[in-house]
């Protein structure tokens, strides 16, 4: 089984070229199951039904958030009309969403959790690690592959969480720097990659308007959050799961670059 993993997506530039290219990115890699974190889908900010419905209609599976998960209030109480969208499980004050789901593909039972980090992330009301552990015993009997999205700022406690759950889980998956690393692996059947990278504008500051965010760190001036709206770069990996098993073979890292 192949699974699909694309990062952050980055505003109306991700947006559209997630929906416009989705379907032909899945058949190029031969894609069974797709995730997508969703987080900044809306404006740079959060996500809307309307976004959230757009990315399933073009063929994502499960969509995640993160800190921003509930920037959009509109978004809040809608289980029943996003069934497929997770919010971090330790979100502090967070009163609505699920924290993981489970779809099942090709007769095997995916469960997709989503985790906050705790270092320099204000927003989160425990580790991780602790609330992995809480989370686990709900999906021993109900899930044969477990893939983590831990949208995290540090890259030691994404790699400290894939070390210390690798014999657990089947990918831990770091999101939320928008900066794809190249410390992609696969130890002891558990696939990892530090930070999956962004589906954002390639022309930009992390998805932002470059000029705006010099004018603010280098003039001083105070200004809006603004993305950029220049053509979008899609980055991810793709996950080999052994299907008898559950555990992971293999993990590709992918990276699009719009032409120049």
């Amino acid at each position: 089984m192949k699974i699909l993993f694309l990062g952050d997506v980055v505003a109306k530039s991700g947006r559209e070229c997630i929906i416009r290219q989705l379907d032909s990115l899945k058949k190029e890699y031969g894609a069974d199951f797709t995730i997508i974190n969703g987080e900044n889908s809306a404006h740079g900010k959060g996500i809307t039904t309307r976004i959230y419905q757009s990315l399933t209609d073009a063929g994502a599976d499960v969509i995640t958030l993160g800190n921003h998960a509930f920037a959009k209030a509109e978004i809040i109480g809608k289980e029943e009309q996003c069934p497929w969208l997770i919010r971090p499980y330790n979100l502090a004050g967070a009163k609505s969403g699920r924290p993981y789901v489970i779809r099942e593909c090709k007769g095997k039972r995916i469960a997709v959790v989503n985790l906050l980090g705790s270092i320099f992330m204000d927003v989160s009301d425990a580790s991780p690690l602790e609330s992995m552990e809480k989370i686990l015993p709900e999906l021993e009997d109900r899930a044969d592959i477990i893939i983590v999205d831990l949208h995290a700022e540090a890259t030691s406690e994404k790699e400290i969480f894939f070390q210390y759950f690798k014999d657990r889980v089947t990918a831990v998956i770091g999101t939320h720097t928008h900066v794809q690393t190249a410390d992609e692996q696969v130890k002891d059947g558990c696939a990892y990659i530090s930070d999956a990278g962004m589906c954002g504008p390639f022309n930009s500051i992390l998805g932002r308007d470059t000029q705006e965010v010099i004018d603010h760190m280098v003039h001083r001036t105070n200004t809006h959050y603004t993305p950029s709206e220049a053509p979008s770069m899609i980055c991810g990996v793709l996950i080999g799961v052994n299907e008898e098993t559950g555990r992971a073979e293999s993990i590709v890292r992918i990276q699009k670059r719009p032409e120049e």
